[in-house]
């Protein structure tokens, strides 16, 4: 009876000893947005993307929104501003293409912004969708930009681009 007794006092101890070394671990579930746990990048994307949206007065669309539009068949002119090649790969319906640089303006061509201009008609009130890949791009907002400062007033850039259109499971078309 003894030995039963100093094996359940032992088993009580490793038992303690298992559940209140996890109550001191330093190790912590997962929290926050990024998958890699680097907020700072998601942080400094938010703010650069914030500032575009401000100095170029243009408005967002989510990518569910855009969808309802879609399929309401919405009359409204989407340009997908990503390269030929991507565009062929697969694109939201609908959506016509005009490649501009990923960086700044200065280095969108003659020949991009006249290509860009003449997509977007002369109803200067239709609404201008501009998309390009994801967050981080900056082709859609050298797009809506562009469609601003020819006068266009319902300009309209989607955030997540294609990969967000993908991921929500619409259809594309290629």
């Amino acid at each position: 009876m003894k030995t039963g007794k100093v094996f359940v006092i032992l088993l009580a101890l490793v038992f303690a000893v298992v559940v209140l070394s996890g109550c001191g671990s330093t190790t912590t579930s997962k929290v926050g947005t990024a998958p890699d746990g680097s907020e700072v990048a998601i942080e400094k994307t938010t703010v650069k993307f914030h500032q575009n949206v401000n100095d170029g007065k243009y408005q967002l669309l989510s990518t569910e929104e855009l969808n309802n539009w879609v399929t309401e068949k919405k009359d409204m002119i989407i340009i997908d501003t990503m390269p030929a090649e991507n565009f062929a790969k697969g694109h939201i319906p609908g959506a016509v293409n005009a490649e501009l640089p990923k960086t700044v303006m200065a280095d969108v061509t003659d020949a991009q912004k006249t290509a860009f201009i003449n997509l977007l008609g002369q109803d200067k009130n239709k609404p201008i969708v501009v998309y390009c890949g994801f967050v981080a791009c900056d082709r859609s907002h050298l797009g809506a930009v562009i469609a601003v400062e020819q006068g266009f007033t319902n300009v309209y850039r989607v955030p997540g681009g294609i990969i967000a259109w993908q991921e929500a499971g619409y259809t594309v078309e290629e």
